[in-house]
């Protein structure tokens, strides 16, 4: 009997996974592909989201229909340890915290009437709430995330002097936004108290340490769907704000890198993401759209992406260059952006209940205290009636709140353990978070059309996206707006909003043809000793020079060169070379040879020391040190004499080593590799023997491109 063919081997699986960091949640998108599937066949159907987050819980009396969520909390809490000192700064920081909480808020009194009251310093209050407070409440674990902070804040007996909550971090990345400033401002007291405690070294750790939980969650949840295990190649896609500089973005591409390595996800090309896929959030949330319905969106249209988040709500316009694979243009008009994003509605939300409920004292008991249970009562809020209620209703009800022990009090709307709230107050609680996300989309609108443009769509995207009052809230006022032509302009909403950027940006990495131009808004460079030649370069005049006490000639050391410059276009695949030299006395038995990557995200001048005002901004990118020991050891090189323009003159000057082989910069798709090799070609040296690579380091160049770049 014939033996039978073997059966062609299946074709190798990768996964696509598409991370969306926002400000208050996050999400993970993937699809499974193989090498063999045509990448246009794969739909937003293939496209799937991590769900199953820890502590992640239906409301109180939720049982029947609840789902796991697909989005998460962007929220980390630190547990620290309490010394004598710390506990009395926890309390002081606790009564600015309720006093700044409870008082003398404005735009309160100018809502509500009923609100106008200011109180009395509660110092004293806080004194009784601090004799209810245990030591430790039972904490070990370091660190909580996500759905686990929530859970935290719903243990209202805990307390929290010893700990850190932390939100809103994403916003401290983008570092010159006045609109976040404040936000900005808040947290770095919290993040310097961590790094004093050694809980974190830099304020961007805390970014690492989120991605790093996010990412475990995700490879758990892929092998426990049977998707992944290490032999699983890996393409990672980070979504990034449209308003976003480079420097943001490369900060957000080591968070990940680190986030990789610190949950085994995936492979790394020395210590980062290799070839990392960078798409604009808007960018993706449009696609995604298009995905769900590809009549809604049409090339040529004009489009606003309105991305209301926790934080910030932003307004982008672009002209849609294809409509498949979907391809924008460049922003049509300057983008908008205010803070006034969903978690500013829980900040009212909390004043109005501290306000409520500050003459309570009888509830101050058990550990409990009154900022405590009003936390607990707002998470419930945040992922309940908040993302169901339509203050544009006028038949909308609101729930009373349970107060557990809260007294009857008819004049206060008080029922037994009930707290009742009334629309106005609801209201208030919403209002200016509605008000300024329309005036953004106005102002957005009215310089579209001062430019000649008419825009056709708005896409209302984010986790505010999904609020029932901010749909409403907008559909009204676009029913009174006409574009440029006079023709009426529609809202559109993806079916999950929450999720529709990383959903988005797993097709657009599925579909990377005619993508971006590949215009660099970074300049790379290496770090040289160069002869010192005043006559040749101008940055080297009125500069003073050294004597390498090798060789006994002239040099400017720590110089840059800068090798690729800020605005350039960058081919898929390009090599750029320069000979390097160094020297060793004639007793060195061992040379290393170190060399240093910059990076920067300004055009510099080449031939100026690193130290030099005219390369402001430049920082340290990678670095190697090539073994050239062998060039000795094997006979390559011999002990050289002085040249004519050493200061060594003489029968006696001494002698020395001389390496010189070639540094190469050579760009590979969205990644930089440098490598160190001999012989140099050209040199004599290359027609006798193959060049060899003797060390080589490399590193992601995604954020050096816009968002979208292949």
């Amino acid at each position: 009997m014939a033996e039978a063919e073997p059966a062609p081997a299946e074709p190798p699986n990768r996964l696509i996974i598409a991370f969306d960091f926002g400000t208050t949640f996050s999400s993970v998108a993937y699809a499974l592909v193989s090498d063999e599937t045509p990448r246009d066949t794969v739909d937003i159907t293939d496209v799937r989201c991590i769900a199953r987050y820890p502590d992640d819980r239906p409301q109180p009396g939720v049982t029947f229909g609840w789902e796991p969520r697909e989005d998460v909390p962007t929220e980390l809490w630190y547990s620290l340890p309490l010394t004598s000192k710390h506990k009395q700064s926890g309390h002081q920081s606790m009564q600015i915290s309720e006093e700044e909480s409870m008082n003398g808020d404005s735009t309160m009194s100018d809502a509500s009437s009923e609100f106008s009251c200011s109180f009395p310093d509660d110092t004293d209050n806080l004194e009784d709430e601090e004799e209810n407070t245990g030591a430790n409440g039972g904490r070990s674990d370091p660190l909580f995330w996500g759905f686990g902070v929530q859970k935290q804040l719903k243990h209202i007996d805990i307390p929290k002097d010893g700990t850190r909550r932390i939100t809103r971090f994403k916003l401290m990345l983008d570092e010159k936004s006045e609109e976040t400033e404040d936000i900005r401002a808040e947290l770095f007291p919290i993040l310097k108290n961590l790094k004093r405690s050694k809980m974190i070294k830099h304020n961007t750790d805390v970014i690492n340490d989120y991605l790093e939980q996010l990412f475990r969650h995700t490879k758990d949840e892929l092998r426990r769907l049977t998707l992944y295990n290490v032999n699983t190649p890996i393409e990672f896609v980070l979504c990034v704000p449209a308003v976003w500089p480079s420097k943001a973005c490369r900060a957000m591409q080591a968070a990940m890198s680190a986030a990789a390595k610190g949950s085994e996800l995936g492979s790394l090309v020395n210590g980062g993401i290799d070839n990392l896929f960078i798409i604009s959030e808007p960018e993706a949330a449009a696609a995604c759209v298009l995905a769900e319905d590809n009549n809604d969106i049409y090339e040529n249209e004009t489009i606003v992406i309105l991305d209301a988040g926790g934080g910030t709500v932003d307004a982008v316009t672009y002209k849609v260059t294809k409509s498949y694979p979907l391809r924008l243009s460049d922003q049509v008009v300057p983008p908008g952006s205010k803070a006034c994003g969903a978690s500013y509605i829980n900040e009212r939300f909390e004043k109005l209940l501290l306000k409520r409920l500050k003459h309570e004292k009888y509830l101050i008991k058990n550990g409990k205290t009154i900022k405590s249970i009003v936390e607990g009562k707002v998470i419930e809020f945040e992922n309940g009636e908040k993302r169901l209620i339509d203050t544009t209703n006028e038949n909308f009800e609101t729930e009373p709140i349970y107060i557990d022990d809260l007294r009857a009090n008819s004049a206060k709307r008080f029922y037994q353990n009930r707290l009742g709230i009334s629309k106005r107050e609801m209201m208030w609680v919403f209002q200016e978070s509605l008000d300024k996300t329309a005036d953004l989309l106005i102002a957005q609108l009215e310089m579209v059309k001062a430019k000649g443009s008419a825009v056709q769509k708005v896409i209302l995207i984010g986790g505010f996206g999904q609020s029932p009052s901010l749909q409403a809230h907008l559909r009204n006022v676009l029913a009174t707006e006409k574009n440029f032509l006079g023709q009426e302009i529609s809202l559109l909403i993806p079916r999950t909003a929450s999720t529709a950027v990383a959903r988005g940006a797993v097709l657009q990495a599925l579909n990377k043809d005619h993508n971006s131009l590949r215009i660099t808004s970074c300049s790379y460079g290496f770090l040289q000793t160069e002869p010192y030649e005043p006559e040749e370069f101008a940055a080297h005049r009125n500069t003073r020079c050294i004597i390498d006490k090798a060789d006994g000639e002239k040099y400017i050391d720590g110089t840059i060169n800068w090798l690729i410059q800020k605005d350039e276009s960058l081919p898929a695949h390009h090599e750029f070379s320069i000979i390097v030299k160094h020297t060793f006395a004639p007793k060195r038995t061992v040379f290393k040879c170190k060399e240093v990557l910059y990076v920067s995200d300004f055009q510099h001048e080449s031939h100026y020391r690193a130290t030099h005002a005219i390369n402001k901004g430049a920082e340290i990118a990678g670095s190697i040190t090539a073994d050239m020991t062998f060039l000795k050891d094997e006979g390559l090189i011999q002990l050289t004499p002085p040249s004519v323009f050493s200061t060594y003159s003489g029968p006696k000057a001494p002698l020395h080593w001389e390496v010189t082989f070639e540094l190469v910069m050579i760009i590979d798709g969205r990644n930089l590799r440098y490598e160190a090799r001999w012989p140099p070609s050209n040199s004599p040296e290359a027609s006798l023997y193959s060049q060899r690579v003797q060390e080589k380091g490399q590193i992601c160049i995604a954020a050096a491109f816009k968002p979208g770049t292949a």
